[in-house]
């Protein structure tokens, strides 16, 4: 009679933890206008496109410098980039985004959030801010979306800086991507169908800081107050379920032919952290094997986020890239 007792004591113990783990990772959308209020700094602003989106960027730095355009990666924003505005903003206009269903710009009237989509998004943003030529500078995804949006729009580009991105050649380059790096558990999740509808409900702050953490190798960058911005941008009212349909079409984009890098004839510079646990820096060979004026750079003792990680370095290579 006391085993069972007891036994029961701690199921129903089990039960209580279980029932409050849960409840305490359930969080329901924040209205828009109270995270852009809570985390629109500085030169944040807003521009609305034809379809009636309005996507959040800054536009800061030497208004009469090169053009540098930001673009950041999947579940990142045009904060990524911050620790690079006070060591470039001297000589050069430094344009970032938040691409639709990320950053402050969220869910988007098109809902679409394919790589097209936002090359076109990218296209429109700097035809209304009256950007000729630029240098295109893009973090992970971000760098996919460059080097696609370089192909098409070669005589706007000045150069091509991509940084921790990964190009795959065919099916067997992607499976050995995914078996030998150790996406965080969030990443994995929305590949299901089932937990992308469920993280538009449950997402606990400890994925978020787990995501982060994963992604760089100074763990001093992980911060409460970062950990903090990440989830209260995750939870802006729509982002969670843009964030879902971005996924289902994201594999779509990542297998392209690596010979369409050749047709790449501008200045390229790849920079790529060693320590990257998210892209192993095997899977740049493409860009360096491909592209004609390719160089490359590696990081010693630095993950994925090296615009947050090495900032001072990184822009000293850019700066030594463009002169």
């Amino acid at each position: 009679m006391l085993i069972k007792k007891i036994t029961k004591i701690v199921g129903i113990l089990i039960l209580i933890i279980l029932f409050i783990s849960i409840y305490n990772s359930v969080y329901f959308d924040i209205p828009k206008n109270e995270i852009i209020s809570k985390h629109a700094k500085g030169a944040s602003d807003f521009l609305e496109l034809a379809d009636g989106s309005k996507i959040h960027f800054k536009d800061e730095g030497n208004k009469d410098g090169k053009v540098l355009l930001l673009v950041h990666g999947f579940n990142g924003s045009l904060f990524n980039y911050e620790p690079l505005v006070p060591y470039l903003s001297d000589n050069y206009r430094m344009i970032s985004l938040d691409l639709p269903a990320h950053g402050l710009t969220g869910a988007v009237e098109s809902d679409l959030y394919s790589h097209k989509a936002y090359q076109n998004v990218i296209e429109e943003v700097v035809e209304i801010l009256g950007v000729d030529k630029f240098y295109f500078v893009g973090h992970s995804m971000g760098g996919m979306i460059a080097w696609r949006y370089a192909l098409d729009n070669m005589d706007r580009l000045n150069g091509l800086i991509i940084i921790g991105s990964a190009f795959f050649g065919n099916e067997q380059e992607f499976e050995d991507f995914q078996s030998i790096n150790a996406p965080p558990i969030a990443f994995e999740l929305i590949e299901s169908k089932f937990f992308i509808r469920l993280l538009e409900f449950i997402t606990p702050r400890i994925l978020v800081k787990e995501g982060i953490s994963q992604s760089v190798y100074d763990q001093s960058i992980v911060t409460d107050e970062l950990v903090d911005q990440f989830h209260d941008i995750i939870l802006m009212e729509g982002t969670r379920l843009a964030v879902g349909r971005l996924a289902e079409v994201h594999e779509d984009d990542f297998i392209a032919d690596p010979f369409d890098l050749k047709k790449i004839t501008i200045p390229s510079l790849i920079i790529h952290g060693e320590e990257d646990n998210l892209v192993d820096i095997r899977f740049i060979d493409h860009f360096i094997e491909q592209i004609p004026n390719a160089k490359l750079i590696s990081y010693p003792k630095t993950g994925h986020m090296i615009p947050m990680e090495a900032p001072l370095q990184l822009s000293e290579d850019i700066r030594e890239f463009i002169n």
